[in-house]
């Protein structure tokens, strides 16, 4: 019936999917787990992965080169040998015993489940503090939030969804790169019309990212929406803002401060305590400056 599959890179999934065989085994569940790696460079974990082949219905796909977040997970679909596929990130961790139940429960109300994502209550390392306050506070949702804007709120980490609608629907392997392919994902399955619930069957999403790592991710994910702005140009928020700014003519001006405030905004980014408010401001400044280019 079920088909979990798991996209990884330099990440060591054993955890993820021995719970997730014994979930299966719980419940009773016809499943099988995929895990795929995309040409990890740490040969280290990818030694440990190979343990994933010895739990039973689990299999490690290893590709001979790297694909991209895009590619991959439509690889993924096609290995896939049941008609409901549950995609999760690698670096996640269910927060129910019964997290897979709760999907199989569920996959008659919609085309596309979305469960949500949680972070630990303990507090992070100071060096990781821009991440877990921006996830903490930004990223995990409540249902009734999430259900406001539900095709908006879309995310790859945690998604059931019915081979139909992914057959139709399919990643844009132009998203080679970091950022912004589960947006893309969700403008389209509204566009192909099929139906998307938000429910309560959350992962714990454990980065370890450092604020500087961080930095650097959100930095490639503008980025890539700069190079793809004319697709996502109706779903992002940051460049509706972006477009206000340009029919100021404003653009200019805040390049210039940018250019004169960016040690300060690294500085308070970096720290045990930043401001999301100054992220946001990050953020605009850094679009300012690469959509120049």
């Amino acid at each position: 019936m079920l088909s979990v599959l798991i996209p990884t890179y330099n990440y060591d999934c054993t955890a993820l999917a021995g719970e997730l065989q014994r979930q299966i085994d719980a419940y009773g569940i016809v499943a099988e787990v995929i895990v795929m790696d995309d040409a990890s460079t740490d040969m280290a974990v990818r030694q440990r992965n190979k343990a994933i082949d010895a739990l039973r219905c689990c299999r490690l796909v290893e590709l001979p080169e790297n694909v991209g977040i895009a590619r991959i997970r439509n690889l993924l679909a096609v290995a896939a040998k049941y008609d409901y596929m549950l995609f999760l990130d690698s670096d996640v961790f269910p927060v129910y015993d019964d997290f897979l139940q709760r999907y199989v429960d569920e996959c008659h109300r919609a085309d596309v489940l979305c469960g949500g994502l949680m972070f630990r209550a303990e507090p992070p390392r100071p060096e990781c503090a821009l991440r877990y306050k921006y996830g903490s506070r930004v990223e995990s949702q409540s249902v009734e939030h999430r259900m406001q804007q539900p095709y908006g709120e879309f995310k790859t980490l945690n998604f059931f969804i019915s081979r139909k609608a992914f057959m139709a629907t399919r990643f844009n392997e132009d998203f080679v790169r970091y950022g912004h392919e589960d947006t893309l994902f969700g403008k389209e399955l509204q566009q192909n019309g099929f139906s998307l619930l938000h429910i309560d069957n959350p992962i714990y999403h454990d980065v370890p990212d450092t604020n500087e790592a961080f930095l650097a991710k959100t930095r490639r994910s503008i980025e890539n929406l700069c190079e793809h702005r004319d697709v996502l140009q109706s779903h992002v928020r940051l460049l509706a803002f972006y477009n206000r700014l340009q029919r100021l003519h404003l653009c200019g001006v805040v390049r210039f401060f940018f250019n004169i405030i960016e040690r300060m905004l690294l500085a308070n980014l970096t720290s045990s305590n930043p401001s999301l408010f100054v992220f946001n401001l990050y953020k605009v400044g850094y679009l300012c400056r690469k959509m120049r280019g």
